[in-house]
């Protein structure tokens, strides 16, 4: 693990640690990653996204950006909140019936669970509509997984387990790049 100490900068941190020399921080939004000039005909074994990709304005474009930056035979793993979590939300602020809400995948604003005067907003994805990304950039899903709440975090952070129990939690995807 590096440890970063979040009262100075944290690129200027990032950049002189020794412990991941290899590692460059490019900072940028995924939506136009072709503009990036470090990523400029460079390809990855491995490209990961956690907790990103509903913000994505276009998401079957930027999926298919990132595997088009994967080399033959690489990985692109992504975890998402569970698309059903959105459906538990909006039929708690808007009464909507689960199976109503979860169809309902334009961008939706709404309060932060964790701070209530923060307002988040993105589009609600369904599973298909990561599953058909994946299948549209010529990714194939090696594996889809959606963990449970360990006793482990149970012990060490009560409230979020009970949010976790209420909303369920992410579904993480593995995807390969074929060769």
């Amino acid at each position: 693990m590096i440890g970063i100490d979040p009262s100075s900068g944290f690129r200027a941190q990032w950049e002189t640690n020794a412990v991941c020399p290899n590692l460059q921080l490019i900072q940028g939004s995924f939506e136009d990653l072709n503009s990036l000039e470090p990523l400029r005909g460079k390809r990855f074994d491995l490209i990961v996204c956690f907790q990103a990709l509903m913000y994505a304005h276009d998401l079957r474009g930027t999926v298919k950006t990132l595997a088009d930056l994967l080399s033959p035979g690489g990985a692109f793993v992504f975890s998402v909140p569970h698309p059903f979590r959105f459906a538990v939300l909006k039929n708690e602020i808007e009464g909507w019936r689960h199976g109503f809400a979860y169809q309902q995948t334009q961008p939706y604003r709404y309060p932060s669970p964790w701070k209530s005067d923060v307002f988040l907003q993105h589009a609600m994805p369904r599973v298909s509509d990561y599953l058909n990304a994946v299948v549209s950039a010529g990714l194939r899903v090696i594996a889809c997984e959606e963990p449970p709440v360990t006793d482990e975090l149970r012990a060490l952070a009560p409230e979020k387990a009970e949010w976790m129990d209420r909303y369920v939690g992410i579904i993480l995807f593995r995807t390969q790049k074929e060769v």
